[in-house]
């Protein structure tokens, strides 16, 4: 549960980031509709392989989907 709030307060400063300084994040802008498009079938592959592995690879797939998570969230 700690990663999970550090992953938590790590989304907020990013959100608040883009907030006040929308420069930082302008690197991504042109990502931004691939990114947005793209979310069921990244869920659907993430829960798929997060079914099939086993435990550390799971934790691969977590961390890969919080990643994109994140970045769908913050663009």
């Amino acid at each position: 549960m700690r990663w999970f709030g550090v992953l938590l307060v790590f989304i907020g400063l990013l959100v608040l980031l883009k907030q006040f300084e929308p420069a930082f994040l302008e690197p991504l802008k042109s990502y931004a509709p691939y990114i947005k498009d793209a979310f069921w079938g990244v869920t659907l592959i993430a829960f798929g392989f997060y079914i099939m592995l086993r435990k550390t690879a799971r934790r691969v797939v977590l961390a890969i989907y919080l990643i994109y998570l994140l970045l769908y969230l913050v663009v």
